[in-house]
Order: structure tokens, then C-alpha cells, then sequence
């Protein structure tokens, strides 16, 4: 499973777990993190809902619609920190700022891509099996059938900070998503050695991609 695969499931996920949200959570934190997704999940069915957003040309509109939606809900900066790995001790600031940018497009861009086509059929949301032994970091997990039938495992990680909740990553059939990631990033590191040439690297496989670049490469 590719990682705009991935991706689609994830965007399948958000629009199906609002009518599961009745379902007797096992901890008040649970209800908590599954209420920020009450309010995504509205925001991004609409999206999904919206036609006139899903021709190739709309693909900026649609890119600023997801921006609106999950923006402030995913902790976009924590996951790119936890992308780069060991290697974040080794960049600058500017480097670090860069590459949270550069990442948030390339979700952006996955996320708005894999929302065209979509077709829902079923959901089933499991309970978690016992409560977090840290109702700071909370555990959705659910299942979506596709209308193809395909069924994709879904498993949202929200994390509390301050006073809000965010989500800081997503398995889908047992794939990591952030772990995908991450493994990209060290693959480019070792072919350019450095993270300054590995943000350019990607930058530019966002851009030759924003140009209608239709090869799918390992950055993102």
C-alpha cells in the first residue's frame, strides 16, 4: 500500500467516524479526543461532499479546504520532528522550519488528492480494550469498508497538549504511516547526507508535482 493509499484510507477514516461517535467510550479523555474529531469529521465530509472540488483544476481549492479542516487538529510541526528522526539534532532551525512546511504540503496534497473518487460504503468503530494508562494520549481505532469492498484498518493517535487535542499520527492495515514517513527520510539522508539535501530533494518532488508531475517517488 503506497503512501497516497494510505492517505485515502486516513481521509476515509475522518468522514466516517462521525456517526460512530455515539458509542460509549471507556474514559472521559477518550470522549474528549473523539469529540475534536466530531468537529473535523463534519468539516471534512462537506469537503468530500463537495463536487465541484474534485476536478484535477480545483486541486489548490481543495488543498485549502483540507488546510482549513485539519490544520488545527494535526500537531503538523511533532510529526515532521518525529519524520526526521535522529537526524533533526542536525539541523538548523531554518532547516527544521523548512521541512515541517515542505511536509504539511506534501499531507495537504496527498490528503486532497485522495479525497477525489472517494466512495463510502460501511464503518464499525472498536472500543478501545482498555483505558489508556495515559488519558493524555488516547486511541481511536476504526474500520471502513470502501465501496470497491476493500476494508481498511484504521487507527488514530490523539495526543493532549496544553489544552487541546492533536493528532500526531495514523496506522492504516498495520502500515505506520509516520513510520513511512520517517523510513523516506532516512533513505534520502543516506543518499545525500545531509537534511538541508534531503528538504531540497523533497521540495522539489512537491513542486514537480504541483506542476502535474504524475511519477510517484519515496519523498512524500
Amino acid at each position: 500500500m503506497n503512501v497516497r493509499n494510505l492517505a485515502s484510507a486516513a481521509v476515509l477514516g475522518f468522514t466516517l467516524l462521525l456517526p460512530a461517535l455515539g458509542v460509549q467510550a471507556a474514559q472521559p479523555s477518550w470522549q474528549e479526543a473523539s469529540g475534536v474529531m466530531d468537529q473535523v469529521t463534519r468539516e471534512m465530509l462537506a469537503v468530500v461532499e463537495d463536487e465541484s472540488l474534485k476536478s484535477p483544476e480545483k486541486i489548490d481549492q481543495m488543498m485549502a479546504e483540507v488546510e482549513r479542516v485539519i490544520s488545527p487538529v494535526v500537531d503538523f510541526p511533532y510529526i515532521a520532528k518525529r519524520v526526521m528522526g535522529k537526524y533533526y539534532r542536525q539541523a538548523s532551525d531554518d532547516e527544521m522550519a523548512r521541512f515541517s512546511d515542505v511536509f504539511k504540503t506534501t499531507l495537504l496534497k496527498t490528503f486532497a488528492k485522495a479525497i477525489v473518487g472517494f466512495e463510502f460504503e460501511t464503518y464499525e468503530i472498536a472500543q478501545p480494550l482498555a483505558d489508556s494508562p495515559d488519558p493524555d494520549k488516547q486511541v481511536v481505532t476504526v474500520n471502513v469498508r470502501a465501496a470497491n469492498g476493500t476494508v481498511y484498518g484504521l487507527v488514530y493517535y490523539m495526543l493532549k497538549q496544553g489544552d487541546r487535542w492533536t493528532l500526531v499520527n495514523v496506522t492504516v492495515d498495520g502500515v505506520n504511516l509516520r513510520l513511512t514517513f520517517k523510513n523516506q527520510f532516512a533513505d534520502l539522508y543516506q543518499r545525500y547526507s545531509s537534511v538541508g539535501g534531503v528538504i531540497d530533494s523533497w521540495e522539489s518532488q512537491v513542486a514537480i508535482k504541483a506542476t502535474g508531475g504524475e511519477g510517484e517517488s519515496d519523498e512524500g
